[in-house]
C-alpha cells in the first residue's frame, strides 16, 4: 500500500477518508470492524496491479472520525454510495470483509445500480450466521468496551490510527452486531453476481455459508458438462485459514481476479 492517493469526502456529516491504489476498473473495498486498510494485507498491492482499488474508512474507523450517530449497516452503505458519487463513479465492483461484507450487501440492496460484481469475504447475511459463541460475544463487548479498548490502546493499531475512540468503537460495534438483523430475503433479490469467500475454519457456520450461496443462485443443480447450467456466482473455501487471517496472503486476491475477469 505504497503512496496511495488519499482524501476526505464530505458525505452524510462525515469527513470520510478514502485512498486510491493503482489504475484500471474500480474496485471498492470495505474493511471489517475496528481496523481499516491494514486488514486487507498484501491483497491491496496485488489487486492494484490491474485495478483501481478504492478503500474507504467507515465511520469511527481508521482515519474517519466518529460522529454522533450509531453504527448501522444501512447507513454505512449510504456513506459508501455517497463516496462513489463524490468520486464520480458509476457501477463498480465491491469487495467487503466481515463487517464490510454486510455493508457491501446493503449497498447492493439499497443501490443495485452501483454494484457490478460483489465479493463477500467471511460475511453473513444475518446476525446469527456465526457460531453461537461469536454471536454471544457482541453483547459482552458493549459491557466490557472500556476494558477491551484499554488493551487496544497499547497495540500497534492505536499507533496507526491515533484519533480513534476505541471504547466508543467497541461499544457501537457491539450494539450493531447485537441487533437482530436478517437480510435473507433481500439478499435473494440481489442481481449482481457474487463471489463468496470463506476460511475453512471461519467464524461463520457452514449451514449459513450454504444458505448464502443458495441465495446467490448456487447449489441449485448440477452445472452441466460444459458448465452452462452453473450459477454466475461462485464459492471459495480457502484451506488452512481463519476468519481472522484470511487476508494475510494473496489467496483472496487470486480468487477475486479470476472472478472479475470471467465473462
Amino acid at each position: 500500500m505504497n503512496n496511495p492517493q488519499t482524501g476526505f469526502a464530505p458525505v452524510n456529516g462525515l469527513a470520510l477518508y478514502y485512498e486510491v491504489h493503482g489504475s484500471g476498473e474500480p474496485l471498492l473495498m470495505l474493511h471489517g470492524g475496528i481496523g481499516a486498510s491494514e486488514q486487507f494485507g498484501p491483497n491491496v498491492a496485488e489487486l492494484a496491479k490491474t485495478r483501481q482499488v478504492i478503500i474507504a474508512h467507515m465511520q469511527g474507523h481508521g482515519f474517519t472520525k466518529d460522529i454522533e450517530r450509531p453504527y448501522g449497516y444501512p447507513q454505512f452503505a449510504e456513506d459508501a454510495a455517497a463516496l462513489l458519487d463524490y468520486l464520480h463513479l458509476g457501477a463498480v465492483d465491491v469487495l467487503g470483509y466481515s463487517l464490510g461484507a454486510g455493508v457491501a450487501q446493503r449497498l447492493a440492496i439499497q443501490h443495485p445500480d452501483k454494484v457490478r460484481k460483489l465479493i463477500l469475504v467471511s460475511g453473513t447475511m444475518a446476525y446469527d450466521g456465526s457460531y453461537p459463541e461469536i454471536v454471544a460475544a457482541f453483547p459482552a463487548m458493549i459491557e466490557h468496551a472500556a476494558q477491551i479498548a484499554g488493551g487496544v490502546a497499547q497495540s500497534p493499531l492505536a499507533t496507526m490510527y491515533p484519533d480513534v475512540n476505541w471504547e466508543t468503537a467497541f461499544r457501537k460495534t457491539g450494539t450493531l452486531e447485537s441487533a437482530h438483523w436478517d437480510w435473507s430475503d433481500e439478499v435473494g433479490a440481489i442481481k449482481a453476481p457474487a463471489l463468496l469467500v470463506f476460511a475453512d475454519a471461519d467464524s461463520v457456520k457452514p449451514e449459513h455459508i450454504v444458505a448464502m450461496y443458495q441465495k446467490f443462485g448456487g447449489f441449485q443443480r448440477d452445472g452441466g458438462m460444459d458448465g452452462s447450467m452453473r450459477s454466475p456466482s461462485r464459492l471459495a473455501i480457502l484451506p488452512g485459514t481463519l476468519h481472522y487471517n484470511i487476508l494475510e496472503t494473496t489467496a483472496v486476491a487470486r480468487a477475486v481476479e479470476g472472478f472479475l475477469s470471467a465473462a
